[in-house]
């Protein structure tokens, strides 16, 4: 695993230690437990001890309302997410990384048999300098929300911040490093995805130059037709006798040249059956992601979208209007600011890859009914390639209606899910921003 996903897993208790040994210790376990009953315990401290803003003098009405709101959704979000940690416990790391591992052991294998990198130069990738941004997006916010956290609570609560920091800031960090797990598995998977499609293009450029423009059947139809001219005499050839003319035996070398193809290298269209078996891993391997990631989505973009609307409610009616004059309210604003920023950023990473990943698998069957509309002669001279290629297709057609990324069911993780998020937003911020706040924060002496 992602050395910075795998520390902050195991620093946030959200991953067993020795996560790849099948025999579970309760010592694996025991921070992943610790750490919850730790935060429950802040948790009551802040909702019915001395250590919560709301009980700060300061605080108006406006100010409660939003530390509440973020507080009950962090622990919310926290819980649920941590009880679906639990339950995956390591059997899916083992299983994973034993899966991932046979597929790479196939992948060079199928790259060895068909001079992969030597005769196909690969091709330039672009630098992910958006994938890379992002990542740096992410780690910002991250450090400069826990900066700003430790500094105003150290502010108003001295020795003591660490119970409030608990509830204001571990929920949301904790929920995004599970996230990031998701985003590290879906990401090699969309990575085995790539390389199993440039054997695919192997395999379609020599088909580029190795063909024949005679058909012994009709591809669309499966319907042989008459044998070529060149096949014709070749029967006629073996059927005639030794006393046959030189001028059948000319004509017979003519066309022998025309169906001669060249030996330009090690052919790898025998790889196709170990092709089509390891794109059947890599989605059965999707499968299982998707299984134990996907209900982890469903309640951190639930959160992330209010939090987003609330946020942009306290910024556009609150915070410009009387910015400065509580610092309290400000802290909650600013709050509410910096975790819909990180949230939306973890929320994009996850269904940008979501959607590439699944974009791969689309490449792939696209490539092989590339592949069988060049009519290659390995296909030609052998049912059993073309009948695989068609299966192949067919299952893929069938299977991309049957799964795709997704939240249990309830929303597909790709970019359709960006649209109708924005929809559904802009049409809550109409509402929103309609609402007079003038009589509260008059009332609050604000204004």
């Amino acid at each position: 695993m992602n050395v910075f996903i795998l520390t902050f897993s195991l620093l946030y208790g959200i991953m067993p230690f020795d996560r790849l040994n099948p025999r579970s210790n309760i010592f694996d376990y025991i921070q992943m437990y610790i750490i919850p009953i730790f935060y429950l315990i802040c948790y009551g401290l802040t909702n019915f001890g001395s250590f919560g803003i709301s009980q700060n003098p300061s605080c108006d009405s406006v100010c409660r309302l939003g530390n509440a709101l973020l507080m009950h959704l962090g622990c919310f979000l926290y819980i649920s997410m941590h009880a679906l940690n639990l339950w995956r416990r390591k059997k899916f790391f083992i299983v994973f990384e034993h899966t991932l591992h046979d597929i790479d052991e196939n992948l060079r294998r199928c790259e060895v048999v068909s001079g992969c990198e030597s005769e196909i130069k690969p091709k330039k990738k672009k630098p992910k300098y958006l994938f890379y941004g992002t990542w740096i997006v992410v780690i910002l916010a991250f450090t400069a929300s826990f900066c700003y956290d430790v500094r105003e609570l150290v502010y108003y609560y001295h020795e003591y911040f660490f119970i409030t920091l608990m509830v204001s800031n571990f929920p949301y960090s904790a929920a995004s490093v599970m996230l990031g797990q998701f985003i590290y598995f879906v990401s090699e998977i969309s990575q085995r995805f790539e390389k199993l499609n440039e054997l695919f293009e192997k395999i379609s450029t020599e088909s580029d130059r190795k063909h024949i423009p005679l058909m012994i059947f009709d591809i669309e139809t499966d319907v042989k037709k008459d044998l070529p001219p060149n096949q014709q005499i070749r029967h006629r050839h073996f059927a005639a006798t030794r006393e046959e003319s030189d001028e059948l035996n000319d004509d017979l070398d003519q066309f022998y040249d025309t169906e001669t193809i060249p030996d330009e290298g090690p052919s790898s269209e025998s790889n196709l059956p170990d092709l089509f078996k390891l794109h059947d891993k890599i989605l059965s391997l999707s499968v299982i992601t998707n299984a134990e990631y996907g209900p982890q989505s469903v309640p951190y973009m639930a959160v992330c979208f209010v939090i987003t609307i609330f946020g942009i409610f306290l910024l556009t009616k609150v915070f410009f209007v009387v910015g400065g004059k509580s610092r309290l309210l400000d802290y909650v604003i600013i709050l509410f600011i910096v975790w819909s920023l990180t949230t939306m950023v973890v929320a994009y990473l996850v269904l940008r890859l979501c959607c590439n990943a699944n974009g791969f698998s689309k490449q792939s069957a696209m490539i092989v009914h590339e592949i069988m509309q060049k009519k290659p002669a390995f296909m030609l001279g052998n049912d059993l390639y073309y009948n695989k290629m068609k299966s192949f297709t067919l299952q893929f057609l069938h299977w991309e209606g049957y799964f795709q990324f997704n939240g249990i069911g309830l929303f597909t993780l790709d970019y359709t899910f960006i649209f109708s998020t924005v929809s559904a937003a802009t049409s809550y911020l109409i509402v929103l921003l309609q609402f007079d706040m003038s009589s509260i924060l008059k009332s609050e002496g604000l204004l």
